[in-house]
């Protein structure tokens, strides 16, 4: 695909993520679900936010297959990509050795990359910036961000193997109430956080769905001092909202005060409204399913305790499972929906495309040019040989047409001169066969008895002179006819002598 390079692609990201998953024959399409129960993890130093987040990752269909099978094409150099790989292998194994496992080095990785002491040994952590420095540690690994913009580097990650899962932009849009004028802004994001309120118009709130706290997270909003820049005048209208969905959503439930606020409630299926802000894109829906969720479960003052519900399988052959670090067992679905949800994991139930950039975009724009121009280029090539076929066809034709009406005119020569040649032997022939007598009285010569003679003609042994003969013999009958009162034309010598007068000889 043309020859400039985009910065910050790499294999695993951009253009040749893309192709790779077409070489692979992924693109598009839903990777089969887990069908094994989860295996346990043992929990090193209060680990637990740590493993609840691996079982939901090892849950996850599509990280599952495309990070396997880029490990086997070693296009994979990362180390963080390559430590989840083998923590999957490892859990693989363990489920046919029966041994636990602890995830050491991942554990290791995270702490190494703690900045301020809060995942180190023994600490309290939260599993939501556990969760976002995994993120984002993986998504190092699929993109090169050197020299690029924060939008650029937004972008190519998304592009990515793990932004195509997990990625997803979120858009906010501003709305002038008076002169009408809107600027959108988007960002990327790998976690859909919404917050679970305690009150709701001045009442308490007791219950409340996760469908309605995406809802009001999406719903407009009046603030009445902003001022817009093109008008002067105060009051807007701002509305959050999703402008690319993930494949993977990730919702996080933030609560004001733990424990004190309303009950939150999930289901297994969730649509999203997606609004594109590319003027003349349509907006769509996508629904989830979910497959994992993390439930902090509070201790006091002692602290609390993070554990997942994990599926294996899918539809009428789902199974839940309680994973508590190295206790597995199975769940039923309304024990699930029992707890409270720290966060949820929806995978989407059709495979959502990955991102394409911005470069991206201008490359392909450039590229569709340059393929034009080839195909013009090619097409006046066509037209070019196709005219001097065209004119190699018309003057063969030409020539085969000359040298037709050539052979056509020498056959009709040939014709003619076997035509004269036939005709004078057939008249050397009629010559031979004309009477041998001339009427007496003439004088004719070889040549015009010859050219006379071709009037004669022999019908059972008659014979009949020319007109021209014949009227000079009448006109000279009395010069040779015996019998003068006789208007017979036979020659006096063909008479009998028996014959003795003109009574006789015309009887």
């Amino acid at each position: 695909m043309g020859n400039l390079i985009i910065p910050g692609e790499t294999a695993l990201s951009g253009r040749i993520y893309k192709d790779w998953l077409a070489h692979h024959g992924i693109e598009g399409k839903v990777a089969e679900a887990v069908k094994d129960p989860p295996v346990g993890l043992r929990n090193v130093k209060n680990m637990c936010f740590l493993n609840a987040i691996l079982q939901c990752f090892y849950h996850t269909p599509m990280l599952r297959r495309n990070l396997s099978l880029a490990c086997e094409s070693a296009v994979v150099k990362d180390q963080w990509l390559i430590q989840l790989h083998q923590l999957f292998t490892q859990m693989d194994e363990s489920r046919r050795s029966q041994n636990l496992i602890a995830a050491t080095e991942m554990a290791s990785l995270i702490q190494a990359a703690s900045t301020n002491g809060e995942f180190q040994h023994g600490e309290q952590a939260d599993a939501h910036e556990a969760f976002m420095l995994l993120v984002s540690k993986l998504l190092e690994g699929c993109i090169s961000s050197r020299g690029l913009s924060l939008t650029e580097k937004e972008q190519i990650e998304q592009s990515s193997l793990i932004g195509h899962i997990f990625g997803m932009s979120l858009s906010q849009s501003v709305r002038c109430k008076h002169c009408g004028d809107k600027s959108v802004h988007c960002r990327s994001e790998y976690c859909f956080c919404v917050t679970c309120p305690l009150e709701k118009n001045g009442e308490r709130r007791f219950n409340m769905d996760v469908k309605d706290l995406l809802t009001t997270h999406t719903q407009e909003e009046h603030i009445n001092e902003w001022k817009c820049d093109k008008c002067s005048k105060v009051g807007c209208v701002r509305q959050a909202g999703i402008a690319h969905p993930p494949n993977v959503l990730p919702v996080h439930v933030s609560r004001l005060q733990r424990g004190f606020g309303p009950t939150v409630t999930f289901e297994k299926e969730l649509t999203v409204q997606c609004d594109p802000p590319s003027p003349g894109k349509k907006k769509t829906q996508v629904k989830y399913a979910l497959y994992g969720v993390i439930v902090y479960r509070s201790m006091g003052s002692n602290g609390g305790h993070y554990f997942a519900f994990v599926r294996s399988g899918r539809g009428a052959n789902e199974q839940w499972y309680v994973a508590d670090d190295d206790e597995v067992r199975s769940v039923t679905w309304p024990e699930v929906t029992r707890e409270e949800p720290f966060m949820l994991l929806y995978e989407a139930v059709n495979v959502v495309p990955p991102l394409i950039t911005e470069p991206e975009r201008r490359l392909f724009e450039e590229e569709q040019i340059q393929k034009e121009a080839r195909r013009k280029a090619e097409a006046e090539a066509a037209a070019r040989e196709e005219k001097r076929l065209r004119l190699k066809q018309e003057e063969a034709f030409s020539l085969f047409h000359q040298r037709q009406q050539a052979e056509v005119e020498r056959v009709r020569q040939s014709i003619m001169n076997w035509s004269h040649r036939g005709q004078a032997e057939a008249t050397s022939k009629q010559l031979e066969h004309e009477d041998p007598y001339t009427p007496p009285g003439t004088e004719l010569s070889s040549t015009t008895a010859g050219s006379e003679g071709r009037g004669f003609r022999h019908d059972d042994h008659a014979w009949s002179p020319p007109q021209e003969t014949r009227r000079r013999s009448i006109m000279d009958f009395s010069r040779w006819s015996l019998f003068h009162s006789c208007q017979c034309s036979v020659p006096s010598a063909e008479y009998s002598d028996s014959l003795e007068d003109d009574a006789m000889h015309c009887m």
